[in-house]
C-alpha cells in the first residue's frame, strides 16, 4: 500500500511526484509470480507505459497522473509479448 499512501500525500500537499519516486514504484510493481498477468501501465505526458503486474496497474496509473512533467513530452516504443519472466514483468519492443 506504500504507493497509494505516497500518492495520497502528494495530493494533499499540492506537490507532484518526482520521476525518480515514480520509477521506484514501477520497479516494485514489476514483481510477479508464475500465473500472474503483466500489463502496460503508467503512461502520462512525460512517461511511457511499462510492463507491471496487473494487480498494481491501477496504483501505477494513478501515480503516473501525479508526476511532475513540466511540459516535457516523450516518444514511446511499442511493446509486445508481455509476460512474467524470472520474477519480473517484461516485454519485447517492436
Amino acid at each position: 500500500m506504500r504507493p497509494l499512501v505516497l500518492a495520497s500525500l502528494v495530493f494533499l500537499s499540492g506537490c507532484c511526484l518526482s520521476q525518480e519516486e515514480f520509477n521506484q514504484e514501477v520497479q516494485e510493481a514489476t514483481a510477479c509470480s508464475t500465473g500472474d498477468t503483466c500489463v502496460l501501465a503508467g503512461s502520462a505526458q512525460c512517461l511511457c507505459a511499462r510492463p507491471v503486474n496487473a494487480s498494481k496497474a491501477t496504483e501505477i496509473n494513478a501515480s503516473a497522473g501525479e508526476v511532475c512533467c513540466d511540459g516535457a513530452l516523450v516518444d514511446c516504443v511499442a511493446f509486445t509479448n508481455l509476460r512474467c519472466e524470472n520474477g519480473r514483468c517484461v516485454a519485447d519492443t517492436l
